[in-house]
């Protein structure tokens, strides 16, 4: 009779413990591929949705059944190691999906992110663009290397990734990259703040879109920098826009006064614009800073303070 009882309660046990293993796993599975259903998409999630390629637009290309959007609040759980960088650059939402053609050796994966605006998309595509691939004239611009294609249009940064490494899966990325850019339609031909970036002796693709904490100080904000090689000298503009003009007033002050404390200011100024301080920085050398309203233009390296002021000058245009 104990014994009858014994089997019994161990029967219970174990289908108890069953239970609590399969809930689990649900539960694990569902928080591991957060997903939507189409009737239940926000309006802008609508929208990224509708960017995808339907079926065959790319010819033999027929989309997957698992659609999955990440919020900031989850983009860890898709890209953990990257998504830090991805939400200072005013990540708002992704959606990825697999597109599979039975007469290719691999799928393609499409990853098209939402960003905040166009500067913040631009902001991320360069920040992992590598200089040494293949640029393309694709949205605003693009660039393919190995099993990988990525381009930038709008508040749009778009991925296609593919398994293999050949020149047949390589063309069938572009024309992905070509139906996604032509339902975004035509970005914005330059970038607010940009302009002030002079083209002559720039290193190509060498822009970068900094948000926040530019030379690591939290005060210079929203600015653009580029590289810069004239004849055997090297040297780095940045464009901040750190707010209004009494905004930038303050920002170049307490940059004086950092350089002063970790470098040295050699010389302030009254002119050009509305002046702004020559000095040498601890990493850099030579530098000038310069204020004309509310942007802040810094110039870094070069032969002399004087060879800086005359590039910080050139971007006051």
């Amino acid at each position: 009779m104990k014994s009858g009882k014994a089997c019994i309660y161990l029967a219970v046990i174990l289908l108890l413990a069953l239970c609590i293993s399969c809930t689990s796993r649900e539960e694990k599975s569902e928080k591991a591929a957060p997903q939507k259903t189409q009737g239940a998409l926000k309006p802008d999630s609508q929208k990224l949705l509708a960017l995808l390629p339907e079926d065959n637009a790319v010819p033999g290309w027929v989309r997957g059944s698992e659609v999955r959007f990440f919020a900031p609040d989850d983009l860890f759980e898709y890209i953990n190691g990257a998504a830090e960088n991805y939400l200072i650059y005013g990540f708002e939402e992704v959606v990825t999906t697999e597109y599979k053609n039975s007469q290719k050796a691999s799928e393609a994966v499409v990853e098209v992110y939402r960003m905040q605006d166009p500067r913040n998309a631009f902001g991320i595509y360069a920040s992992e663009l590598n200089p040494d691939s293949e640029f393309l004239q694709i949205g605003s611009e693009g660039y393919i290397g190995g099993t990988a294609l990525h381009f930038w249009s709008g508040p749009y940064y778009s991925k296609i990734t593919v398994f293999q490494e050949s020149a047949d899966l390589k063309q069938e990325m572009k024309l992905f990259a070509q139906r996604l850019s032509e339902k975004m339609g035509v970005s914005e031909a330059t970038l607010p703040g940009i302009e002030s970036l002079p083209a002559k002796d720039r290193i190509p693709h060498s822009v970068r879109y900094l948000p926040k904490d530019i030379l690591g100080q939290t005060y210079l904000t929203q600015g653009f920098e580029a590289r810069y090689r004239k004849g055997s000298s090297e040297f780095k503009l940045i464009v901040a826009t750190p707010g209004d003009s009494e905004a930038a007033k303050e920002a170049i002050a307490r940059y004086r006064q950092f350089t002063s404390s970790s470098g040295s200011v050699l010389r302030d100024l009254t002119s050009p614009a509305d002046g702004g301080f020559l000095g040498k920085d601890s990493y850099y050398g030579n530098m000038a800073a310069l204020r004309i309203g509310n942007r802040i233009v810094i110039a870094l390296g070069g032969p002399s303070p004087e060879f800086a002021l005359s590039q910080a000058s050139a971007s006051l245009k």
